[in-house]
């Protein structure tokens, strides 16, 4: 588990943060952190949920780690990101996310896989991938469930943020509470949930995500083996990646779009 996933327990409750300064980065060390952590907790009878948080002021997560995003990189970390939302698909804990600042991109599609979030006045969520040059495998699967196509088409073509008040709007987030009162408010909304028999409530819990995941749990897998084959060879994809760990302004190839044979692909 290591320094990066913090982790300690209330009752049947356990707290688990993102601890990767300064940004709370999603990087491979982080994914293989809270997968085994969740597989811990799930083999732990006493545990019944789990509350995610990121570590610091500045946010919950800034997103996936940029530097894996390149080409010779990109193919095992979207392998273990596809194992980290099949891991937390699969367990029987409830999962909730409490939000605070920036949550971006990986990092949101961390948070949009749980059960439940729970956002402070100063959180934002956005998905900026397309500003990148590439698109986000995972919230295209995730953010149509959640708030519709258009919304989603809205936000993953845009790469805008948005505040915690239009995220409650639009169904993505459950409570907006202050930040000093994530951790209270998110035990406190769990409360009768626990209430209820455990073992019903792991059976609905379960049936209830293979409802939501119908046709996408397999889509995670495929996803993520598209944005392999449809980017990691593609000259703006890795021209949005390298300017970023460069810190200039991209220089898009591509200008418009064509059908082929340009050779911007």
């Amino acid at each position: 588990m290591g320094d990066l996933i913090g982790l300690k327990k209330i009752g049947s409750i356990a707290l688990l943060e993102i601890n990767n300064p300064p940004v709370n980065i999603i990087d491979s060390a982080v994914i293989m952190g809270l997968i085994n952590t969740l597989n811990d907790l799930g083999n732990d009878p006493f545990c019944r949920a789990v509350i995610i948080s990121g570590a610091g002021e500045k946010g919950f997560s800034a997103g996936a780690s940029v530097a894996e995003h390149l080409p010779e990189e990109a193919p095992e970390m979207i392998e273990k990101m596809v194992n980290l939302l099949k891991t937390m698909h699969s367990t029987q804990l409830i999962t909730i996310a409490t939000v605070h600042g920036f949550c971006f991109g990986g990092g949101a599609e961390v948070a949009l896989a749980c059960d439940f979030v729970i956002a402070s006045e100063d959180a934002k969520f956005g998905i900026p991938e397309i500003t990148l040059g590439c698109y986000p495998p995972f919230a295209m699967l995730q953010l149509p469930n959640l708030v519709g196509i258009r919304k989603a088409k809205e936000m993953i073509l845009s790469g805008r943020a948005i505040k915690a008040e239009d995220a409650k709007k639009i169904g993505l987030i459950n409570l907006i509470v202050g930040q000093d009162a994530l951790e209270e408010s998110a035990i406190e909304f769990l409360t009768p949930i626990l209430n209820n028999p455990p073992r019903i409530v792991a059976l609905t819990l379960t049936r209830l995500r293979e409802i939501e995941s119908l046709g996408t749990l397999d889509g995670h897998q495929k996803m993520g083996q598209l944005f392999i084959d449809d980017l990691c060879t593609h000259p703006d994809y890795i021209e949005g990646i390298t300017s970023f760990l460069e810190k200039r302004k991209p220089s898009w190839k591509a200008k418009r779009f064509c059908a082929g044979g340009c050779g911007c692909k």
